[in-house]
């Protein structure tokens, strides 16, 4: 999968968006690689999955916090506009009571990255997708 690259800050979050979003998909897969929607229980592909983010990506803090994305289906994350509060009580019975406040408070939270650390975010996400990858054999 090659050596990973970016210019710039803003190039850096492309590419660290990428892997983490495929992590979080291949993470949520099955064996035989699908997924099952967050929020409304749909089942696909990992690939023909979005990965759904309960606080919005533009909130730094959380951008790639992994219990604050899920696999969602395009339907519920494009045009339900993430599901947000069926999200959270997706998220509530996963990791227990409390935790979408707990991602709300830390959504809120001002974390300026630099493009070293968001690199290193984007090395380790490649990483676990290729140990994913060889684990699920998919």
């Amino acid at each position: 999968m090659g050596l990973i690259r970016s210019k710039n800050l803003s190039a850096a979050k492309a590419t660290c968006d990428e892997w983490f979003s495929k992590y979080i998909r291949l993470r949520d897969a099955n064996h035989n690689g699908l997924c099952r929607c967050i929020t409304c229980s749909t089942v696909k592909h990992w690939s023909d999955m979005d990965c759904g983010h309960f606080q919005s990506r533009r909130f730094t803090a959380t951008r790639w916090e992994e219990k604050n994305a899920h696999a969602q289906c395009q339907s519920c994350n494009n045009y339900g506009s993430g599901e947000q509060y069926r999200h959270g009580i997706e998220i509530d019975s996963l990791y227990g009571a409390g935790t979408a406040q707990e991602l709300e408070e830390m959504a809120r939270l001002l974390h300026k990255w630099n493009k070293d650390e968001v690199m290193a975010m984007a090395r380790y996400y490649k990483q676990e997708c290729e140990q994913l990858i060889k684990e699920k054999i998919i």
